[in-house]
């Protein structure tokens, strides 16, 4: 660390450690990436931000420089200064050149794009108080609102750690007996409101929240906490300017919590909470809906909604090393907090569905159906458990396949018990969870609206293999979820003592989906069979004027290229034709040695199995995905390593996934042959078999095979 000292007074040179400081640190980060899918967007293996860029090759290094300043025992100075991977590879030699006309992907536009031209960015700048009086301390500037609630204003993730902006003020009250927090947070313009904006006018815009908390004894607590989210636009009906500008809310978003906590000594901990939100979104300057699907941080109209947690955790009460944690929880449908975690929080004890299949289809694809819409975090998925966030405005971007793995957990409601057991170097845990969902109803719950008047923005809606990372809603839904899971770990004593771990999980999931035939999209004998046509005039209503034959159309009568003749796919005419059946299965073994006392590295192979039902070729996963119905038999080795010298760290993780896809997509419909267009654009052979579906995209019944390799290693050092 390099150190500062500067103090000056006229006349006289102070003492040394006199007068304000300046410390000066730092970390510089440089991380290769290898894979075989030789995508080179961008320096992280996942984003879906437009423009960004992903990829799985490359090497870059970025800068960061921490600066702290004790100007005087009240008064504190903090902030960083940080350059950032992005587009930044090795190869572009410092980021010269580039084409500022281009789409800035991949580094292509050199020094003109702060995305590849290795800029440095002020962040995390803040000034501390502590006056002695009143208050405990107050912060002007960057924090990452981690002293909050997940639920209501959460950890910013961490690559915009103290990117967010507040006036903070903490206090005390009997000897801190009661604690107390209160903020004005500006609103982040990129994502905290609908449509991921907060207008055209955004310097006004604040979330204000307020907390505090009272432990009378060690025995028992309480608290509170309540968030306000303010979104602004100008008056566009304002048009006197001699007296300023009138303002109108766009957005608005109230969170209140209570929360207790019983502690019983070190054997019973119980902690329990309720929040209830506020959201209103006006129809004018935002989104009034969304149809079926859309995208959104938040609900479109105005919606109130609760969310209920109960803790409990029993630590080794017979004294023979078995302890219990148990949650009981429900997050509401239309639960919204604008201001929850994203990604840095896990609310939920059940360790969730997995990151290896996380979109819609069997290669991780999120719209693959079509041409040119290849998988981003590629077959392997993310290699970690998921964990939970109370928000549909979930961020799993700039991350990479060995990083931890976001899913929104908006609308579940259950409860799940964990048992752990230790004796010596064994440890065994445990989980069963019951999951039922909030967001069970049909056509969104209002049967009186059609399905393209929809306030909730489905996003990838949720079809696949696991569930996809941001998809709460769906329009019809009767889903029920249960997972078992247990996880071993022991100490050999050998040597210096191996680590040996396993894992068996298992995840039973059904969907019916559609579960009443007046939603059908068409009245019975709409589609005759043989060589008929369908009589599309038949419409079946399930509300006056309102119809599922706008999602889900009729085939066509085709005669593919080997002279046979029949539907496209299969019409729509059972309610069974939407049901998804999913048994999952996997199993991790794994072992880990200390080499030596700087280097230590672990291996590890794990086994998937997924037998899925997911609707068959008249559902066709909402037309927009691949379709997953089948077997799946995923494998995967992994290889991590870590070394220590002297400051700098080293770490390594190599993973090579390989298996395969056998299609299963019902029958009622005639086989089509990939011609030469088809092929080409979906990587397929000619002359393979599939089907064209309703918007055009295609769906192999072939037999696939995955081959996925990637590296990640890095070098950290700290100074």
């Amino acid at each position: 660390m390099l150190s500062v000292a500067a103090g000056l007074v006229p006349g006289a040179v102070m003492a040394q450690d006199s007068g304000p400081k300046l410390t000066i640190g730092g970390t510089t980060y440089t991380k290769y990436l290898w894979g075989n899918q030789r995508d080179q967007g961008a320096l992280y293996n996942f984003s879906t931000v437009p423009g960004e860029g992903y990829g799985d090759n490359g090497i870059g290094t970025e800068l960061e420089l921490l600066l702290n300043a004790k100007i005087s025992p009240q008064v504190e100075v903090n902030g960083r200064i940080h350059s950032r991977f992005n587009q930044n590879f090795w190869t572009n030699f410092g980021g010269f050149g580039g084409n500022a006309a281009g789409p800035c992907i991949a580094g292509d536009c050199g020094e003109f794009d702060p995305r590849s031209n290795q800029y440095i960015k002020l962040r995390g700048m803040s000034v501390t108080l502590r006056p002695g009086y009143l208050i405990d301390s107050a912060l002007i500037g960057a924090t990452d609102l981690g002293q909050f609630d997940p639920f209501v204003i959460g950890r910013v993730r961490y690559i915009d750690r103290d990117n967010a902006a507040a006036i903070m003020v903490q206090g005390s009250n009997l000897d801190r007996k009661i604690t107390w927090d209160a903020a004005r947070i500006s609103l982040p313009r990129l994502w905290a409101g609908p449509n991921f904006s907060t207008g055209a006018f955004h310097a006004r815009d604040a979330a204000y929240g307020f907390q505090a908390k009272y432990t009378p004894t060690e025995l028992f607590d309480i608290g509170g906490i309540f968030q306000y989210a303010n979104d602004q636009e100008i008056r566009a009906d304002d048009t006197n300017l001699d007296d300023g500008r009138d303002l109108t809310p766009r957005y608005r978003n109230g969170v209140g919590g209570l929360k207790a906590g019983l502690h019983m000594g070190s054997w019973l901990d119980v902690r329990a909470a309720a929040y209830t939100s506020y959201s209103n979104a006006d129809p004018i300057l935002s989104p009034k809906s969304f149809g079926v699907g859309g995208y959104s941080a938040v609900l479109a109209g105005h919606h109130t909604d609760q969310t209920y947690m109960l803790n409990a955790s029993l630590n080794d009460p017979l004294d023979v090393g078995l302890s219990l944690n148990f949650q009981l929880f429900s997050i509401g449908s239309d639960y919204v907090a604008v201001m929850a975690s994203r990604r840095e929080a896990d609310v939920l004890l059940t360790e969730g569905h997995d990151g290896s299949f996380a979109f819609p289809g069997p290669s991780n694809a999120s719209y693959g159906s079509y041409s040119g819409n290849p998988t981003r975090i590629g077959y392997g998925g993310w290699s970690s458990e998921s964990q939970q966030v109370a928000t549909i405005n979930v961020d799993n971007d700039f991350t990479d396949f060995d990083e931890p793995f976001a899913e929104t957990a908006i609308g579940w409601k259950g409860a799940t018990a964990n048992p752990v057991y230790t004796n010596g170097a064994l440890e065994v845990g445990g989980e069963y969870s019951f999951i039922t969902y909030n967001t069970n109803w049909q056509a969104y719950g209002s049967a009186d609206k059609p399905l393209g008047d929809s306030q909730y923005p489905g996003t990838e809606l949720d079809s696949g293999v696991g569930h996809n990372y941001r998809t709460a809603y769906q329009p019809f839904q009767d889903k029920r979820t249960h997972l078992i899971a247990l996880r071993a770990k022991y100490v050999v004593d050998v040597l210096k003592g191996i680590d040996v771990f396993g894992k068996f999980k298992y995840i039973h999931e059904n969907d019916k989906r559609l579960n009443d035939p007046r939603f059908l999209p068409f009245q019975q004998g709409a589609c005759a069979g043989g060589l008929v046509a369908c009589d599309n005039s038949l419409v079946n209503e399930y509300s006056p004027g309102n119809s599922t034959s706008g999602l889900y159309g009729n085939p066509n009568v085709i005669t593919n290229s080997q002279g046979d003749s029949g539907y496209q796919f299969k019409p729509f005419d059972n309610i069974a034709d939407d049901d998804r059946v999913l048994d999952y299965t996997t199993f991790t073994a794994g072992a880990g040695y200390q080499f030596t006392d700087d280097l230590y590295l672990s291996a590890s192979y794990s086994k998937f199995f997924a037998d899925l039902l997911d609707g068959n070729t008249a559902f066709q996963a909402y037309s927009n995905h691949e379709m997953a119905s089948g077997k799946h038999n995923k494998n995967q080795v992994l290889v991590k390593a870590r070394y220590i010298l002297s400051g700098v760290e080293f770490g390594l993780e190599g993973q090579y996934a390989f298996g395969t896809f056998r299609p299963d997509f019902g029958d009622g419909y005639v086989v089509q042959y990939a011609d030469e267009d088809i092929a080409k654009g979906h990587n397929v052979a000619v002359g393979s078999r599939g089907f064209t579906g309703r918007n055009g995209g295609w769906n192999s019944l072939e037999e696939r095979n995955f081959d996925h390799m990637r590296v990640k290693a890095f070098m950290k050092a700290q100074f």
